[in-house]
């Protein structure tokens, strides 16, 4: 019975995964970096996956950058911390969501589709702020 039960556990956390959101990519990586994904902290590498309600975490002298489904680019300096609270990237549907949380650091976007195609869906928080981007390439430092 203990092992049926730990397959099913096991299953339905690969599952989830499948499932999960899927946002972007790392195409680069410089320092100690790391995604905090359901309470679990992992290192950073060129190619990783960062899903919706990913966390990445820079540390002194890092910085990440990553590369959206829709194209959009964002860099994350040192000493950062970078959530990603909402993802949705379906043309097809009609349906798109980029909102992001930078609760310290600095980050550099150059936006992709979604801020085109639906500028209201792009939202980019940083502590006492949410930001509606209109433009198409930005700087934000939150201290």
């Amino acid at each position: 019975m203990l092992i049926k039960t730990l397959y099913l556990i096991i299953c339905l956390g690969i599952f989830s995964l499948v499932l999960a959101n899927e946002a972007a990519f790392v195409k680069k990586s410089k320092g100690d970096a790391f995604v905090l994904r359901d309470s679990k902290e992992f290192k950073i590498s060129v190619g990783t996956k960062i899903f919706e309600k990913d966390t990445i975490i820079t540390k002194s002298k890092s910085s990440v950058g990553l590369i959206f489904k829709d194209d959009t680019r964002i860099s994350i300096g040192a000493n950062s911390r970078f959530e990603i609270e909402e993802y949705l990237f379906e043309p097809e549907n009609n349906k798109e969501a980029f909102v992001t949380n930078l609760a310290k650091g600095s980050i550099e976007c150059i936006t992709g589709l979604i801020s085109k195609v639906n500028p209201e869906a792009f939202q980019m928080k940083a502590k006492t702020a949410t930001m509606g981007i209109r433009g198409t390439h930005f700087i934000v430092r939150v201290d």
